[in-house]
């Protein structure tokens, strides 16, 4: 009986969030809308077991990012935006404690650097966490050559209150600053990570409690929907992502604007497809939509990429590069 209720209550989530697929169709922010989730492939790379973090690739047009969760070799993996490609990266020295995001910022001398975030705590157990980075790969170059990584620089950091479950990582475009979002509270928290201290330990700095992903009930399986699971924001500086197990909120910004200052209005849902375990986002390196992609594989299900396109001009698509 207790199987048949949770497969009702599964099945009614499943319902909601399909009324409300279709009302948020006619939702916009600023003119901005977005198309249905379109199937783009499968992920070809058995490996790819637990995809938990994804990003558009600077340096290798129409190429992105991703690791798996925790448990792993301390590799990462550069796949096509069909989920086509099996090429990985090892990066020397590290332990994928729990991996749970990444990152991409160019900084003011315009090298690329890749980040990863080993944030994950699902007993809240914890001292401490890690942000690690490194200086971009470029696929030409790594073809022929060395795929391991050597070069990592690490930020660690400590919570101001106490251990925390997280896997979302936001990075500001124009400064490089570092935020991270608490997973599983009723009201999640936004920390900001001192970003200049790389290799060495520091504090993180507590904002404010979120006011969005907040669930309407104390039922813990639909309350387990809400849990954040993923963020981005755009290589332009102009739009953030923020997505739990069934929904992915969306902010316009001003470029000079603060990640704290966009996250305290109120963002807009847009569509996006109901995935198993759904965890990793990223935006499309020229912002015309983002893709997301489950972090569940199984031999029956496998894991599909899925890209929505951002519409402009009255509801025609803009031009996919």
């Amino acid at each position: 009986m207790k199987r048949q209720n949770q497969l009702i209550l599964v099945f009614f989530c499943l319902f909601l969030w399909a009324c409300r697929s279709q009302f948020i169709l006619d939702k916009s922010s600023d003119g901005v809308k977005f198309s249905n989730p379109k199937d783009v492939g499968i992920l070809e790379n058995v490996e790819i077991a637990e995809a938990s973090g994804l990003v558009a690739s600077h340096y290798n047009q129409n190429l992105f990012w991703t690791h798996n969760d925790s448990g792993d070799l301390p590799r990462v993996f550069l796949i096509s935006s069909n989920g086509k490609g099996k090429l990985d990266f090892i990066l020397k020295g590290l332990v994928n404690r729990d991996w749970e995001d990444m990152g991409n910022w160019v900084d003011p001398q315009g090298q690329s650097w890749i980040y990863l975030a080993d944030i994950g705590d699902n007993n809240g157990q914890y001292s401490s966490y890690f942000i690690y980075r490194f200086k971009e790969p470029r696929f030409e170059e790594a073809i022929l050559g060395n795929r391991v990584i050597t070069e990592i620089q690490k930020i660690e950091f400590k919570l101001p209150d106490e251990p925390k479950d997280m896997e979302s990582l936001l990075i500001d475009q124009r400064t490089g600053e570092l935020f991270v979002l608490s997973k599983r509270e009723k009201q999640k928290i936004l920390y900001e990570i001192p970003s200049k201290n790389w290799n060495q330990i520091v504090e993180a700095k507590k904002h404010f409690k979120l006011r969005f992903s907040i669930p309407t009930t104390t039922l813990n399986l639909i309350e387990k929907l809400y849990y954040l699971t993923g963020a981005a924001v755009a290589s332009s500086n102009e739009e953030v992502l923020v997505r739990n197990y069934f929904q992915v909120f969306y902010w316009q910004k001003n470029f000079y604007e603060s990640i704290p200052d966009a996250l305290q209005r109120k963002p807009i849902v847009v569509p996006s497809k109901f995935e198993p375990q759904g965890e990793a986002l990223a935006f499309a390196k020229y912002q015309n939509g983002f893709y997301t992609v489950s972090e569940t594989s199984q031999k029956m299900t496998p894991v599909h990429f899925y890209f929505i396109e951002k519409l402009r001009n009255n509801h025609q698509l803009g031009k996919t590069k």
